[in-house]
């Protein structure tokens, strides 16, 4: 009897010291079980990344609000986005990202990936202060900016970003009141922008687009996207002059603004024929008294490199009552060598955009083939300033002030208009 209950407790004893190993188990994390599930989790994920991305033509259609964002700055914490497979996405559609995972927001900005940038790669050259120091007429007194009029009655408005974030929109009114735009900037610029256009008219003659990066087309996608979900915007558009890559080159070669190359082909494709102009090296297009050049073909590397998608840039000069300005959009070193190839000493131009908003884009050579005496920057303050030091801004300013160039204009500044 004794012994039989002996036995008993000895059993109670150690079924209670497994109990209490398995409870020590699971507080070292030692469980397998938690750890299965959040590698389940994240293969969903992943899959339904994917899904979008094969989808996304239609979610941007149905969403009418895709939104990439290259390059730019986080407007939260005033951080840099730059590179691979950033972006920001508004509405609900969803991109892929280097890790296979998807992602959507409501109507809200997605960011990611911030820790790597354009100039990662890129060594910056050393530059001293004083030789990177530029003024540009905007940090002068206005008694000492130099007001002679170039244009000969047209005027030429490089507009700021309405975000914290690096865009490129230019609107050009010709001598008798003809719009022309170049860009137009991101989807949060895109009211901004509408609002000046309607100030002179709301009818653009031309519009002319670099490449498909959101910083570039998202406030002509938000036009077309409003337009096409019914609302009158008060604008009319005769022509858009462009040369895409297609939908299965963007998969390739720039996921980081897949979206919103997707978005823009197919609000393009919907709108009425003739309306939309494929261009190519030697075209020219004449609205009005303004001539405009494509300067170059497509560049489509093969292989993989770094946000190719700005190397796809078209390149376009315009001559305006005499006066020649180069537009450049994002073209980096391949792509500057290409247009360096086919245009040759046909760059010479009195102003130029700044390749890539001034920093990581055409080399040196380039900027010298073309001699400018005015130097435009779509620059917000952060990059012309180089915060943290990673972007190679100082070197493209020691290249401008070897240049001898009179006058930079930087929106930094804000909006700053050339007649």
């Amino acid at each position: 009897m004794e012994q039989g209950v002996r036995d008993r407790e000895m059993r109670r004893t150690r079924m209670s010291q497994r109990g209490k190993s398995r409870k020590r188990k699971r507080k070292n994390g030692r469980n397998p079980i938690p750890f299965l599930v959040a590698l389940l989790a994240v293969g969903v994920i992943g899959i339904a990344g994917h899904h979008l991305v094969s989808e996304g033509m239609e979610a941007s259609r149905q969403s009418g609000q895709v939104q990439g964002q290259e390059n730019g700055q986080n407007e939260a914490n005033g951080a840099d986005e730059v590179n691979g497979t950033n972006g920001e996405i508004a509405g609900n559609f969803g991109t892929e990202t280097g890790s296979g995972t998807g992602t959507k927001n409501g109507n809200s900005d997605v960011t990611e990936n911030l820790n790597v940038s354009d100039a990662s790669t890129q060594d910056t050259q050393s530059v001293s202060n004083d030789q990177a120091e530029l003024i540009t007429e905007g940090e002068k007194p206005e008694s000492e900016r130099d007001t002679t009029p170039l244009l000969g009655g047209a005027e030429l408005r490089m507009l700021q970003s309405q975000t914290k974030g690096q865009m490129m929109s230019f609107l050009l009114k010709t001598k008798s009141g003809k719009l022309i735009v170049v860009d137009g900037g991101r989807w949060d610029d895109g009211d901004y922008l509408m609002e000046q256009i309607r100030k002179e008219g709301g009818h653009v003659s031309a519009w002319f687009l670099t490449h498909a990066h959101t910083d570039h087309v998202g406030a002509l996608l938000k036009l077309l996207t409003n337009e096409a979900d019914g609302e009158d915007t008060g604008i009319t558009i005769d022509h858009i002059y462009y040369n895409f890559a297609s939908v299965e080159w963007y998969q390739k070669h720039e996921l980081g603004d897949l979206g919103t190359a997707m978005s823009i082909l197919q609000q393009l494709s919907a709108l009425p024929a003739g309306v939309c102009q494929t261009v190519k090296r030697g075209d020219e297009i004449e609205v009005d008294d303004v001539m405009i050049q494509v300067m170059n073909d497509r560049y489509e590397p093969e292989e993989v490199g770094e946000r190719d998608g700005n190397d796809a840039s078209v390149a376009y000069r315009m001559v305006v009552n005499g006066k020649s300005i180069l537009f450049l959009g994002d073209l980096q070193k391949k792509g500057g060598a290409h247009l360096l190839e086919q245009a040759g000493g046909g760059l010479k131009s009195d102003m130029v955009q700044m390749a890539h908003h001034g920093q990581n884009g055409v080399e040196e050579n380039v900027y010298e083939a073309i001699q400018p005496s005015i130097c435009l920057w779509p620059t917000p303050q952060w990059l012309w300033d180089n915060e943290g030091g990673s972007y190679t801004t100082p070197e493209t300013k020691a290249w401008v002030k070897k240049l001898n160039v009179s006058r930079n204009y930087c929106t930094k500044d804000g909006d700053q208009v050339i007649r």
